[in-house]
């Protein structure tokens, strides 16, 4: 089982850096150069696959923690689903108020964000439980 559970979790980091390293070309990419529209599709898609893939077994390594490792993830996401809505909410309310500028705060900045806000939950939840 102990095995089990050290091959989901590296499983996982694994995707993660594959997520990583194909999201930051493809917004790079994608926002300094101009391809076809087909190539371009193609380049936005590989990073949502290998999105998925590493949540596929994040979610799998979870489920083989124990009780209080799953709480603390789940207070993670929590908080950090929580401040990404807070966020979003105030750059609707700001736009509604022509106060806000797409040049600077666009889409990629909030994925960085929601990966910011899960890490701040994470360090949270982990003080709270002394994880």
């Amino acid at each position: 089982m102990k095995q089990s559970k050290e091959i989901l979790s590296r499983n996982s980091m694994v995707f993660a850096i594959i997520y990583v390293a194909t999201y930051l070309p493809a917004v790079l990419l994608l926002k300094h150069h101009a391809f076809g529209q087909l190539l371009s599709l193609i380049i936005a898609i590989v990073p949502i696959i290998t999105f998925s893939l590493f949540i596929f077994y994040f979610i799998k390594s979870i489920s083989v923690m124990d009780e209080v490792k799953q709480r603390v993830q789940l207070e993670a996401v929590v908080i950090g689903f929580s401040l990404t809505a807070m966020l979003m909410m105030t750059l609707f309310l700001l736009s509604l108020c022509d106060i806000s500028n797409s040049n600077w705060f666009g889409y990629a900045d909030l994925v960085i964000y929601c990966w910011l806000f899960y890490l701040v939950g994470l360090f949270i939840s982990k003080k709270k439980y002394g994880v």
